[in-house]
């Protein structure tokens, strides 16, 4: 049965939610993980072309006040300070970093912060403007349900292309269990309006965070109704110390890549990328394996100095004043050429 589905999906393009949890349940073997993954690797190919898009990076750019922090964040972990108001980043600094990331040879960077749910739509604006004034980067925008329907409409005036609106999981019960101080609904009904008013909707799912294979094939088949939907990103959980979750088990990457394969089944056309645990250049050859496209955060980066840790080796790393800018293109675009992709950089 397992032959019968991914022959179906690569020839005529449908799958069924039955067939993608069928492929949830049963891919458990390195062999089954191949022969899903050769298919999402051709349906990629097939749909998108044989491309791997890096983006930039530039935050915090807005304080995140969501109480109590979400369980698996670094705020919960007392190591991410880097959130507090003080600590985000000035306009002066979005544009240093924007003429950073264009010299560099980056197309698109994610505008991040935390949430503000009393809504920072001027402070996003201000930093969509700032991008805007120095280089001409296609921009998306990642700060959490904070954003009005009329902050969206001035942001896609701008030329904004994505906003993400991340729901982790759709479950409700896990959701409000590792997420209490956030709302599922706020974040699902902001997905509706960045659809509603023609940008690019981007969101994220995470593995391991108590979410079951019902609940992933739910995921996906819910966002495939969203016309505008462009880009999917997939973490794994990774627990910190001193977090509320430090004993719990961390994502198998193996699991994180399965949901991302399936994801391309479903998907096709849609930009994948993963995120979280899978963070790491070391595990970018499992996620073209699993039919990804895209990556946020092994490209180009602008932070506060030190707030990430350790840079992999291979990246080049520039201090200016308080922030540092981490380049890992030298790194990260070797690896996709030796897996015989593109790289989509100027």
């Amino acid at each position: 049965m397992l032959k019968d589905i991914l022959d179906k999906a690569a020839i005529d393009g449908s799958i069924s939610q039955e067939e993608a949890l069928f492929l949830l349940d049963k891919v458990q073997t390195i062999e089954a993980l191949m022969e899903l993954a050769k298919t999402a690797s051709r349906i990629r190919d097939d749909a998108l072309g044989n491309v791997f898009k890096f983006d930039g990076f530039i935050g915090p750019i807005t304080a995140c006040k969501i109480d109590p922090p979400c369980k698996y964040c670094g705020r919960s972990a007392g190591i991410r300070t880097d959130f507090s108001e003080e600590k985000t980043l000035t306009i002066d600094e979005i544009e240093l970093a924007s003429r950073l990331m264009k010299d560099a040879g980056i197309k698109r960077v994610e505008l991040g912060g935390g949430t503000l749910l009393d809504g920072s739509g001027q402070k996003v604006i201000e930093a969509v403007k700032a991008v805007n004034k120095v280089a001409s980067l296609n921009i998306w925008i990642n700060v959490g349900p904070s954003l009005s329907s009329d902050d969206l409409a001035q942001l896609k005036g701008l030329g904004a292309k994505e906003v993400c609106s991340s729901l982790e999981t759709i479950n409700p019960d896990v959701f409000a269990k590792m997420k209490p101080g956030d709302s599922l609904e706020a974040r699902m009904k902001l997905a509706r309006e960045i659809n509603s008013i023609g940008l690019g909707l981007a969101s994220v799912m995470m593995v391991g965070l108590g979410s079951s294979n019902e609940d992933y094939v739910k995921h996906l088949f819910w966002l495939k109704e969203f016309e505008n939907l462009s880009h999917f990103c997939i973490t794994g959980l990774n627990p910190l110390h001193g977090s509320q979750i430090q004993g719990q088990n961390m994502a198998n990457s193996f699991e994180v890549a399965k949901v991302g394969a399936v994801a391309r089944l479903v998907l096709r056309t849609k930009d994948i990328s993963f995120g979280g645990m899978m963070n790491d250049p070391r595990l970018l050859p499992l996620w073209i394996m699993a039919g990804g496209n895209r990556a946020i955060h092994l490209g180009a980066h602008l932070h506060r100095a030190k707030a990430w840790g350790q840079p992999h080796p291979g990246a080049l790393v520039e201090r200016f004043g308080e922030v540092e800018f981490v380049n890992m293109l030298p790194l990260t675009t070797r690896f996709v050429r030796e897996m015989g992709m593109e790289v989509d950089i100027i």
